[in-house]
């Protein structure tokens, strides 16, 4: 009996290696950030669950065709009727956060008021008529969303991609000048290559308001088995890349707005269940009727509280762990053994 680990990212890996050999629990790892074949004909271990956790930022660690191959190996697995933990139900709503929001509202389930611009060309290759045609647009999107023409005032905005990850891509906008000035910006940087961030991958942008919290934080569920396994708050006044996991808070700590250590002491805490506000435990119930829907077994889901209203502005199927703050609160290895045990009652199902 194995777990097959369907990734792209090694880096995100160590947590999940020691919890399950604490467990002693067989594992494979597919890193499809190499080269893999795969016949169609022929069948795959059936004494196993694949767990997908192929991650939407893959292309910005120059595994581009990262998450194209992991749908064409998931269609492979479904030939076979294989047991798949986040399946290409899970692949299609990670990718894209049009969809997510779709989703989430057919379900009755609060999210920010949202707009989005598509464009079929690479604006990163193309002459400057195509981006400033792109940039009229998304100010006149902007204006269409988040401006009062009775009271001649602009609500906060931010920018994001439809597929993303890291919070790489979402600004804060007061009005749509200073829209157009970061995306000009963003041009001549990319023209020049000395900037890491890039142009949406799949063309699409969102422009969404921006829901102020009272607290600066928002709040992290994780589900395992499309139950809650906990909350955890994260303070915000660090900027927008809030990646839970140690490994992304390395890799961003360079980008983050700079804070003495008085004023954010962890950034991540991991909540008591007798802090959930009555709003938070709705909101609670309904994401695990959401995930069941969906059948994500695996995710973790972002939201932000006004004071008034609570706001789901982001589905990860592919949740990473922040193991600092889990050993302060439960222990250590807390999520990724809770989550090797869920892969051992499946094991003993299948």
């Amino acid at each position: 009996m194995t777990v097959y680990i369907i990734h792209e990212n090694d880096t995100w890996l160590p947590p999940f290696r020691k919890a399950f050999e604490e467990l002693h629990l067989p594992f494979i790892e597919w890193n499809l950030s190499a080269t893999h074949s795969f016949t169609l004909n022929k069948k795959p271990d059936h004494d196993a669950v694949y767990f997908n956790r192929i991650s939407p930022s893959s292309h910005t660690r120059n595994h581009r065709f990262s998450c194209e191959i992991t749908g064409q190996v998931l269609d492979y697995l479904s030939l076979h009727s294989c047991r798949i933990i986040n399946d290409q139900r899970a692949l299609s709503l990670e990718l894209s956060k049009v969809k997510q929001y779709v989703e989430l509202t057919k379900n009755n389930i609060r999210v920010p008021r949202t707009a989005f611009v598509g464009c079929a060309t690479s604006l990163n290759q193309q002459e400057s008529t195509i981006q400033e045609n792109f940039i009229e647009t998304l100010k006149k999107t902007a204006r269409e969303n988040f401006f009062n023409v009775s009271t001649q005032t602009w609500a906060p905005f931010i920018s994001k991609h439809n597929r993303a990850g890291k919070g790489l891509g979402v600004h804060l906008f007061a009005d749509d000048q200073q829209l157009e000035e970061q995306f000009k910006k963003l041009s001549n940087n990319n023209n020049n290559n000395d900037d890491d961030e890039e142009f949406s991958v799949d063309g699409i942008y969102l422009l969404q308001e921006y829901i102020q919290s009272p607290k600066k934080a928002i709040n992290r569920a994780e589900f395992i088995g499309y139950k809650l396994m906990y909350v955890i708050e994260v303070d915000t006044r660090q900027g927008f890349q809030l990646c839970p996991s140690d490994a992304c808070r390395k890799q961003a700590e360079v980008k983050l707005v700079q804070q003495s250590a008085d004023e954010i002491k962890h950034g991540f805490n991991i909540r008591p269940k007798e802090s959930f506000t009555e709003n938070e435990k709705n909101v609670i119930e309904q994401l695990e009727n959401f995930l069941q829907e969906q059948k994500i077994e695996v995710a973790g889901i972002e939201w932000v509280d006004d004071g008034t209203n609570i706001y789901v502005y982001d589905v990860n199927c592919n949740t990473n762990y922040n193991v600092a703050a889990e050993t302060r609160f439960f222990g250590d290895m807390y999520g990724t053994v809770r989550l090797g045990e869920y892969f051992q009652k499946q094991l003993r199902k299948d």
